[in-house]
């Protein structure tokens, strides 16, 4: 009987360590999944002809954004034309490595990541690597 009991407070021990262990390593997804979504990962240089509107991961109501808006990871991006002239939007990535890009036309919506990647989070050091 004691025998069971044993194997009983063994396997009560593992499954609490793995609990917490799991527990822990969720925390460290969560946190570098919120650095990601905060991260700045490009700003609008200028507009032409027409108007920028972004929506944020989460929101559900479009806004009209400016030049010199900062761009995020998870933005969306929509463009309308001023009467009929082409509308012209220059975006500048964080990342060295990557042009500035025009995004042109009537558009009803366009990932900022899709042109401007995600900068690598190293949680050890609790900072963004440009890949």
């Amino acid at each position: 009987m004691q025998h069971k009991f044993y194997i009983l407070k063994v396997l009560t021990l593992i499954f609490a360590i793995s609990v917490w262990w799991m527990s822990e390593n969720l925390n460290i997804t969560a946190m570098q999944a919120f650095a990601a979504s905060s991260q700045n990962i490009g700003q609008i240089t200028s507009i032409n002809n027409g108007t920028v509107e972004r929506k944020q991961p989460g929101d559900i109501k479009w806004q009209k954004v400016k030049v010199n808006t900062i761009l995020n990871f998870g933005d969306l991006l929509r463009t309308k034309s001023n009467q009929g002239k082409k509308v012209a939007v220059t975006i500048s990535c964080s990342s060295t490595l990557v042009p500035t890009w025009i995004l042109s036309g009537d558009n009803p919506g366009v990932g900022v990541a899709n042109k401007c990647p995600s900068l690598i989070f190293d949680p050890s050091s609790g900072k963004t690597i440009d890949f």
